[in-house]
């Protein structure tokens, strides 16, 4: 009886091994394919959270100045490595979609200690990004989410479509598809 246990616990170790495993190697196959494995699309839009945040003079901005546009909003930080890899594929979409109904918007995370947003993007290159910023803790409180890149996209009333959490590939032509068909909502 003992030795049918232990062959049982090995074999139920094996099973376990075999999932993990495999649901790791599906993970990484779908981010190679430029699929995001966090994002969310919802069945109907969602009330979209109320944010606050700074703009480079310090004045005090909210997402309804861009009600009428479509936003595609990232929660980033120049502290975060997936988050500072997303930045030159989401300035190569605030200028494809300049002028096609789709606004990108990049809201630093704030963290003590961390480089001001706007010398960030400067350093980078980046100038068809806006350096908004805030406190990262109360704004991804704000939006539900402990992961940064967080991301959301807002149809024209300002409603949520849907979100991403993790860093995404913004080259993917589904997430581009996706992007075009919010700009219409």
């Amino acid at each position: 009886m003992r030795r049918v246990l232990i062959i049982l616990a090995a074999l139920l170790g094996l099973l376990a091994v075999f999932f993990i495993a495999r649901a790791g190697f599906m993970h990484a196959s779908a981010r190679r394919a430029g699929i995001h494995v966090g994002l969310e699309r919802h069945q109907t839009p969602q009330a979209a959270p109320a944010l606050t945040f700074l703009d480079e003079n310090g004045q005090t901005r909210t997402l309804d100045e861009w009600r009428g546009q479509a936003l595609l909003v990232n929660l980033w930080g120049t502290w975060c490595p997936p988050c500072r890899r997303e930045m030159p594929a989401l300035e190569r979409l605030a200028i494809d979609f300049d002028g096609k109904g789709l606004r990108v918007m990049t809201i630093h995370l704030d963290r003590p200690g961390s480089l001001a947003p706007a010398v960030w993007l400067s350093r980078e290159n980046l100038t068809h990004l806006p350096a908004f910023h805030a406190n990262g803790q109360s704004l991804l409180r704000g939006v539900n989410s402990q992961v940064a890149p967080t991301t959301l996209i807002l149809n024209r009333q300002g409603e949520e479509l849907a979100r991403i959490t993790g860093g995404a590939n913004w080259n993917d032509e589904r997430l581009r598809t996706l992007l075009a068909w919010a700009a219409l909502q």
